[in-house]
């Protein structure tokens, strides 16, 4: 029937790709996003655009290889070997607790500029994460996710509006070059922190393929594949145009002015919040606030749940073969909520003994993914030429072509990245 297969085009396009979304458009966009425009200017923009087009299939294989296979891609990185599936294991558990914390930094910054509240980000930042649990282990959050969704489409439509004055800001596009010039040595460190996460780290595609499995839930058919590709490449042409629509922000209000980010995560989160009033008006402070908290609390409860999730199929997976199509390694059991407690652990002890900057915590998290990125990219690429997906689905063309781009591309880069650091 039509209206059948309308409603199930829509609960596609609002399923993992909308988590991969929720996932995205936080850290990478709105803080890290526009402090490359405000240092780069439009100079960043192509970079920004190569990293997710070279990046695009490594993301998306990971929706690929489940719709194949029915399993997760850790269980394509078994078949590869148990090496795999334990570099994945350790990278992810020594970012984890680096993550939260950036986080709930950064969430609970938003809460003090909003609400002008006393508690300081070492009081917010546990509560916040323990909020994130609860929500996770009980349920509460297929209530909010709907709330959530109208504040997240309320903040893009005032992000679009932004960028549509921003870009009428006199002398905004003398600053677009080709790639970033004159840059620095400390420049250089900051640009590999930010394509590391730009969308997000890589290895959230494992993440989607878990998201996947658990939306599907069976073989889906040619359509519903179909609708599983259309979800997935609408959340990430749409955060690959909001990390534009950041940029562009940050370039038009900040670029050249003398003006820099302040290391604390409040005074950071204030500066944001500051680039829409200058471009919209005042009007917009309290609703803007709002909308940038549902947005950071969306990406911390997505990323609180990926990660455990990930590190539990990952554990599982060192010891026993993915059946396919299985759901029992969906649930959530005792070694999903341990990893997740020891997450919020690992990020309140950060929080409260590590004296770094907020723009540290950012930087750290975001160069550790960049540099694992070829390692992942491989692993993806290798997992869907496997004997154990079919031979129609394996990557051809184009598509094949630019992972194996990506992967020379990445590794290139993270080498010299580690050259240049050895000799500095």
């Amino acid at each position: 029937m039509p209206g059948q297969s309308k409603r199930n085009t829509f609960k596609a396009i609002f399923g993992p790709g909308l988590l991969f979304a929720a996932t995205s458009v936080g850290v990478s966009h709105i803080i890290q996003s526009t402090r490359a425009g405000a240092e780069f200017g439009l100079g960043i923009l192509l970079t920004v655009l190569l990293v997710n087009v070279i990046k695009y299939p490594a993301f998306q294989f990971g929706t690929q290889y489940s719709l194949s296979t029915g399993t997760t891609l850790l269980q394509g990185y078994r078949n590869i070997g148990k090496w795999a599936v334990l570099s994945f294991l350790i990278v992810n558990l020594l970012v984890m607790p680096v993550v939260f914390a950036a986080l709930s930094l950064a969430t609970s910054g938003v809460i003090i500029v909003v609400t002008g509240t006393s508690l300081s980000t070492a009081i917010l930042s546990p509560l916040l994460l323990l909020s994130c649990v609860a929500l996770l282990q009980f349920g509460g959050y297929a209530i909010l996710e709907k709330v959530v969704k109208i504040l997240v489409i309320l903040f893009t439509g005032l992000t679009f509006i932004a960028t549509g004055n921003a870009l009428m800001t006199p002398g905004v596009f003398s600053s677009f070059t080709a790639f970033p010039t004159n840059v620095s040595l400390p420049s250089l460190f900051f640009i590999v922190a930010f394509v590391g996460w730009m969308p997000t780290g890589l290895e959230a595609s494992v993440w989607q393929s878990t998201w996947t499995l658990k939306k599907a839930r069976q073989k889906p058919d040619a359509v519903g594949r179909g609708q599983f590709r259309l979800d997935f490449n609408i959340g990430y042409v749409g955060t690959t145009l909001l990390a534009f629509c950041f940029i562009i922000l940050g370039t038009a209000l900040m670029h050249n002015t003398g003006d820099q980010f302040p290391a604390s995560a409040p005074a950071f989160i204030a500066q944001v919040i500051k680039l829409y009033s200058s471009s919209i008006g005042e009007w917009c402070v309290p609703l803007i606030g709002l909308c940038t908290f549902a947005v950071l609390f969306s990406t911390v409860i997505t990323v609180i749940d990926g990660f455990p999730r990930a590190l539990m199929t990952a554990t599982e997976r060192l010891w026993q073969d993915e059946a396919p199509w299985q759901q029992d390694h969906q649930q959530k059991g005792m070694l999903y909520l341990c990893f997740m407690i020891g997450g919020c652990i690992g990020a309140y002890l950060l929080v409260m003994f590590w004296t770094a900057s907020f723009k540290m915590f950012i930087d750290f998290a975001t160069t550790v993914s960049f540099v694992f990125a070829p390692v992942l990219a491989y692993l993806n690429h290798r997992a869907m030429h496997s004997i154990e997906v079919p031979v129609e689905d394996r990557p051809k063309g184009v598509v094949n072509m630019v992972s194996l781009v990506a992967i020379v591309v990445l590794t290139l880069f993270a080498s010299y990245y580690f050259y240049l650091k050895a000799i500095n």
